[in-house]
């Protein structure tokens, strides 16, 4: 139930990069350097995410470890495809709501497998994304 630092370190910045590009994305439409760091940011949340959320739920089933990730990395896509101004960004924005709905369900389903700081991290990057992405999609209405 030990949480591995190193990997919850890693995680966290991997999340905040993700998030300021997101919120400067959405500010500043178009910005290709946004746009690529969000892309760069799912990439790695999608190859690599059932690896890195060990740091957090160390004896967690790599199927569900993946999970997380792609939920993540599908997020940061559809913030990439916001911020870029692509097609199909109001669909993907729409279904980000659901994909973060859903992480925040999963994550307090397992809450008594998560450690303390583990499940109050998750559980506020979640919120962070479902916020996120609401106010996206007002904004683009």
């Amino acid at each position: 139930m030990k949480k591995n630092n190193a990997l919850s370190l890693i995680c966290t910045i991997l999340f905040l990069i993700g998030i300021v590009a997101a919120f400067f994305g959405f500010l500043n439409q178009g910005n290709m350097l946004l746009k690529y760091s969000l892309l760069i940011v799912s990439i790695v949340y999608l190859l690599s995410g059932w690896y890195i959320f060990k740091g957090y739920h160390p004896e967690g089933h790599p199927l569900l470890l993946f999970l997380m990730g792609y939920l993540y990395s599908s997020v940061f896509m559809s913030f990439a495809f916001a911020a870029a101004g692509w097609p199909l960004a109001k669909s993907l924005i729409a279904v980000a709501i659901a994909w973060a709905a859903i992480q925040i369900i999963m994550v307090t389903v397992i809450r008594k497998k998560l450690s303390r700081e583990g499940f109050i991290q998750l559980l506020i990057e979640g919120c962070l994304m479902l916020v996120m992405a609401i106010a996206v999609l007002i904004y683009m209405l």
